[in-house]
């Protein structure tokens, strides 16, 4: 996966998740994503070896693809925007009152359509 993806993924998933992480990995994640700190830098403000910032890292990580496994909500997500994309794009064709119900679902169809 090319870096860029691979951080907005991972922003993504602590988006979604965040709430379920140990407050260690909570932390670890906000200096990454927020901080922009590199793993060196982030031992220094952990005070933890290299070698122990890029395990907490790894785990994290790895924490949060295991949840998205069990969970599925950014799949889920994902495939709900798709959805509401077709539909926005389909929208002329589609019945006043289709759209009119599927509005009331989403709540975001109206402003675009």
């Amino acid at each position: 996966m090319d870096e860029l993806v691979e951080r907005v993924h991972f922003g993504e998933l602590f988006d979604a998740y965040a709430d379920i992480l140990t407050e260690k990995q909570r932390e670890i994640c906000e200096l990454l994503l927020g901080g922009d700190l590199t793993v060196a830098e982030l031992a220094i403000e952990l005070e933890v070896s290299r070698q122990g910032a890029h395990d907490l890292v790894r785990r994290s990580r790895e924490r949060l693809d295991e949840i998205e496994d069990a969970l599925g909500l950014l799949k889920l997500r994902k495939r709900y925007e798709a959805l509401v994309g077709v539909i926005r794009d389909n929208a002329s064709a589609l019945p006043d009152e289709f759209m009119e119900r599927v509005s009331k679902y989403t709540g975001r169809l109206n402003a675009d359509v």
